[in-house]
Parts: structure tokens; C-alpha cells; sequence
């Protein structure tokens, strides 16, 4: 079984296309956190300029009735119903040479893009249906 697994791995690794060539960037800057509650960072950046970086963010909003008491069965927690907020950016030099640069928000609304290389059309109608 693992001679079966080598030779099929070996017969992979060598079934690139023709002319195409494939070249490791280096990872220059990297950083992550995360905390307890979920809420997240991270970022890094390429030799070759390339860049990502993210932000997410837990929100808890409680639908507890105050005027309801509380009872021995029942966990406070149950009621809070909870949102991940994210926001980020990345951008890459393109094949032409031309640099590209995308961010972005995505929550509850739904996902919306703003960059270089999306029509503003396109950033305008996600912004518009994510606020309504």
C-alpha cells in the first residue's frame, strides 16, 4: 500500500504542464491571533508583494427577556445568538505587472468587494443589498 501511494505520488508531482513553471514565495511577515471568544486576526506578506491580511469579530447579542426569571434548567447563554463580522484586504501584482487590491466585508448582510479590479457597479449593487 505504501509503494502504491509513492509511485502515485511521484506520478503526480511530475505531471506539470509543459512550460509552466512553479516558483515558491517566501513568506516575509506573518502574524495570527485568536482569541476566546472566536474573534480572530491575521495577516502576511510574500517576497513577490503579494499581501492578505483579516479581521473577525464575534458579536453576541442577547435576546434575553428581562422580565422573564430565571429558572434552574435554563442557561442564560442559550439567548445569545452570536454574528462573525469579518473585514480584510489582500492584493497581488497581477501577470501583466499591474498591482491589484481587493477588500472586503462580510457579515450577516452578505459579502461586499471593493477593489481594483471589480467594477464599481458590481462593489455598489453588493454594498446596496447588503444594507437593505
Amino acid at each position: 500500500m505504501f509503494a502504491l501511494c509513492l509511485i502515485l505520488t511521484l506520478m503526480l508531482s511530475g505531471s506539470r504542464v509543459e512550460g509552466a513553471q512553479t516558483e515558491l514565495v517566501p513568506i516575509i511577515k506573518s502574524v495570527a491571533e485568536q482569541k476566546n471568544d472566536g474573534s480572530y486576526f491575521f495577516a502576511y506578506e510574500g517576497a513577490d508583494g503579494s499581501y492578505r491580511e483579516e479581521v473577525g469579530i464575534v458579536k453576541r447579542s442577547s435576546n434575553n427577556n428581562i422580565n422573564t426569571p430565571p429558572t434552574d434548567d435554563h442557561n442564560d447563554d442559550d439567548d445569545d445568538e452570536t454574528e462573525l463580522e469579518i473585514s480584510g484586504v489582500y492584493r497581488y501584482i497581477d501577470s501583466n505587472g499591474q498591482r491589484v487590491e481587493v477588500s472586503y466585508v462580510a457579515d450577516k448582510n452578505g459579502f461586499v468587494p471593493v477593489g481594483t479590479n471589480i467594477l464599481k457597479e458590481i462593489s455598489e449593487a453588493a454594498r446596496q443589498s447588503a444594507e437593505s
